[in-house]
């Protein structure tokens, strides 16, 4: 185990133990490389920081989770990556608030988020850089993605859709994430 790696398990255990300076410090560690990462996906700076805050804010709830074998950056991408395609799917979903919906469950008017010209041009972009992303992968990862990542496929649908074990898939959708976060950070 080299110096920085010593440092940033002890930054860890500390923070483990409610030490608010080693949040602090793994925040400042990091903070830059995750906006930059995030800024990759969503390529609009105030969403950026806002996934970039949350992603923090998820890695420091489930710290206890983290598997100390394999490197931090590596999950906190991940964490990174995760919040910003949930992000980037939230957008492209339109929604009804509980408000208008009776009793009886009928809408009384359908109400869907106004995006600006700029929000769906970024959030086109974002799209298309996945879908770029996801055509780099090899072949045997690149249906797997698609259906998980741009259509939100949940695992067991892709396990009958593709005809393969439901273990198979949750190892190729584990792969490919990691391929396509090697991707973003190039």
């Amino acid at each position: 185990m080299n110096g920085q790696e010593r440092d940033e398990s002890e930054l860890i255990a500390r923070a483990l133990e409610g030490d608010s300076q080693a949040y602090t410090s793994i925040v400042s560690l990091y903070r830059d490389a995750v906006l930059s990462y995030v800024l990759g996906i969503v390529q609009n700076n105030e969403d950026a920081e806002d996934i970039c805050q949350e992603s923090f804010q998820k890695c420091f709830r489930y710290l206890e989770s983290y598997d100390s074998r394999y490197a931090f950056s590596t999950w906190l991408y991940t964490i990174a990556q995760n919040t910003s395609l949930d992000f980037l799917r939230k957008r492209r979903l339109p929604s009804s608030p509980l408000s208008e919906i009776s009793s009886d469950g009928s809408h009384e008017r359908i109400s869907t988020p106004v995006l600006t010209p700029e929000d769906n041009m970024i959030n086109d972009q974002a799209i298309e850089n996945l879908i770029k992303a996801i055509q780099n992968l090899p072949a045997i990862y690149r249906k797997i993605a698609e259906l998980r990542f741009i259509h939100d496929y949940p695992l067991e649908e892709i396990a009958i859709e593709l005809n393969l074990p439901l273990g198979t898939v949750k190892t190729r959708v584990s792969r490919s994430k990691k391929i396509l976060n090697n991707i973003w950070k190039s």
